[in-house]
């Protein structure tokens, strides 16, 4: 079990500061099985972390308030450590300086803006000395977005419900090949869709069985977004190519001719070989 203690490291970035790793996910299979009335999704999935992350960087502050000095995204407010700052502690009480360094490419799959925001409220909650437990801090991620628990646990898991629901499992594989197209994959998008399929059966008894999982998003975004189609279809030689949640980024676990990873994709898409992990970076880096 993860805990809640985050590994903490002296931030080079930020003077006075400390910072902590945000790493990327892997959905190695995404099942979706029906869609209720309010547009939420029932669903089943597993995920995987991998050793490529973003650093959030923090340093608490006498004068109260949240301050992100700066935002990748432009998003403001809208920004989920922004988001996830004011869930877990009080700006009028508490002052925090917030530096995003930024790595994972946004809209690609790899839960980067959750991540993110699951690092800022586990490394406050520890900061602050606050004593949230890590239910708590997953209840109050997945007020800001579903994949927000996974990161917030820090293990490898099967999800299922509407993603709140999490049982850990060990994945297999040791390396993973992920290859970005560079564009931006909009989720809302994706859900939204008529074409979309929303009608798999549970696959609660042969969840394990990975060559009989799926990612059904994939047909569709490869149908949506020319890029992703080429890009799995280049990535065969390498081993089973797989859409990661619902895109862009495309992976295959334990690649082979890792080689010529750069002469057969580079005029595609940014491709990076780094290995996986059944535990968090968060809670497990060491420098």
């Amino acid at each position: 079990m993860a805990g809640t203690q985050p590994v903490i490291y002296p931030s080079r970035s930020l003077y006075g500061g400390v910072c902590a790793a945000a790493p990327a996910k892997i959905n190695r299979f995404l099942h979706i099985l029906g869609r209720q009335n309010d547009g939420y999704h029932r669903l089943e999935t597993g995920f995987q972390f991998t050793q490529w992350c973003d650093w959030i960087h923090f340093r608490v502050s006498e004068a109260p308030g949240i301050r992100i000095l700066n935002d990748p995204m432009d998003l403001g407010e809208e920004n989920l450590v922004y988001q996830a700052a004011t869930r877990v502690i009080d700006p009028k009480v508490h002052g925090i300086d917030i530096l995003i360094e930024k790595n994972l490419p946004a809209g690609s799959g790899l839960g980067g803006g959750s991540s993110d925001a699951a690092t800022t409220l586990v490394s406050l909650n520890a900061l602050f000395g606050l004593g949230h437990s890590r239910d708590k801090l997953q209840e109050l991620g997945f007020t800001i977005g579903a994949d927000v628990p996974v990161f917030v646990l820090g293990e490898s898991c099967l999800a299922s419900g509407f993603g709140e629901k999490l049982e850990t499992y060990i994945w297999p594989g040791t390396r993973v090949l992920i290859a970005d197209p560079q564009i931006h994959v909009s989720t809302g998008e994706v859900f939204q869709h008529p074409k979309l399929t929303r009608d798999t059966p549970s696959c609660r008894i042969r969840a394990l069985q990975l060559d009989a999982t799926t990612n059904d998003c994939e047909s569709l975004v490869r149908e949506i977004y020319p890029e992703v189609e080429e890009l799995i279809n280049r990535m065969q030689v390498f081993g089973d190519p797989r859409l990661t949640g619902t895109g862009g980024c495309v992976f295959v676990v334990d690649p082979i001719n890792t080689e010529s990873v750069d002469a057969a994709l580079r005029d595609i898409a940014k491709a990076k070989v780094c290995l996986l992990s059944n535990d968090s970076m968060l809670y497990t880096c060491r420098a």
